[in-house]
């Protein structure tokens, strides 16, 4: 049996192709590691409680609280996910999820508490002057939960609705 050149250098051809492809499929996916991904692996879990709040709700809430109208200036969507009643292996997941988080060059880290195994965050991702996303995460005993705040949030508001969210964590 005899093969051509041509045949033996489309067939190489196409496996350095096949293998260039995989390899930038593989780095994408691995550098795009930010909060979003962590919701969408972790939202279906058995027991994961996960709420979308979009513009139009809090649009709504802005008409019926002044209060919310001032706080969320240029929010304009909140995730929450709330993995509390989890297994043990779905809430360790999330806290390696979170290590990885923090080493992400996307995001700078506003505010870290931590005491014994409790473990608050915040991380905002910055576009100029303005916070595009704030990140706040519990890791607890008792619960892990991230909220992932979007938007175009003027810097003058961060700490307030920082501080906020970080009520809700620590319920």
């Amino acid at each position: 049996m005899f093969i051509s050149k041509e045949t033996a250098m489309n067939k190489t051809m196409r496996t350095a192709v096949m293998m260039l492809l995989s390899l930038l499929v593989m780095s994408c996916s691995m550098l795009t590691r930010n909060a979003d991904d962590i919701i969408n692996d972790l939202r279906d879990a058995k027991h994961a409680q996960y709420v979308n709040v979009g513009s139009g709700l809090l649009g709504l809430g802005r008409l019926i609280s002044p209060t919310l109208s001032e706080a969320g200036l240029g929010v304009s969507s909140v995730q929450v996910l709330d993995l509390s009643k989890c297994s043990g292996n779905v809430r360790d997941k999330f806290r390696k999820r979170l290590q990885n988080l923090h080493k992400s060059h996307y995001y700078e880290e506003i505010v870290t508490n931590q005491s014994g195994r409790d473990h608050l965050t915040a991380l905002v991702r910055r576009d100029g002057q303005y916070a595009s996303e704030i990140v706040l995460a519990n890791a607890s005993d008792v619960t892990d939960a991230l909220i992932v705040i979007q938007g175009h949030i003027n810097l003058e508001n961060l700490e307030r609705i920082i501080k906020d969210q970080s009520n809700y964590l620590t319920k």
